[in-house]
């Protein structure tokens, strides 16, 4: 799945580095063999809604995954200077190009060359704490299985 793309009502759009093209990304070259992310995919559904980027899967054995510091309904509240908040609530204020959607200027964030780092401002739960992840992109690998969390975890 590459950038941008929706499965399941999951934007995996920082599981990239695979041999696909990324959706939404400016292409002045093939970027799928140059872009990477950490491996976390986010409710497409929030998204659209401007709602919040909380997470709703990992790549097992990505960045995140492996980092062990992102979990499953973590919201994702700054990607380096990116007030992820600020661009929900303000999405028109001029200060972001949301012309292909608030999903690509995520991915645009949170993508970039393979072994560079990503700083994540995160919320777990309903804490109001935010914590601070750096995670170091990397290349998925192809397949890889994404890990969530189940439907109704009561039930038995």
């Amino acid at each position: 799945m590459g950038a941008a793309e929706s499965k399941g009502g999951t934007d995996t759009i920082w599981g990239c580095c695979e041999t696909r093209t990324a959706k939404g990304v400016p292409r002045t070259e093939n970027i799928s063999s140059r872009l990477c992310g950490v491996g976390m995919g986010l409710d497409s559904q929030l998204l659209a809604a401007n709602r919040g980027a909380v997470v709703t899967c990992l790549a097992k054995g990505g960045p995140a995954d492996q980092a062990g510091s992102v979990q499953i309904g973590d919201t994702l509240v700054f990607v380096d200077d990116l007030d992820v908040r600020e661009l929900m609530n303000n999405p028109h204020s001029g200060k972001y190009d949301v012309s292909r959607g608030i999903s690509t200027v995520l991915a645009n964030a949170l993508l970039g060359e393979a072994g560079t780092t990503v700083r994540l401002g995160l919320i777990r739960g309903d804490e109001t704490k935010i914590v601070y992840r750096d995670l170091k992109r990397a290349p998925l690998k192809p397949g890889c299985q994404w890990i969530s969390a189940p439907s109704n975890p009561s039930a038995n």
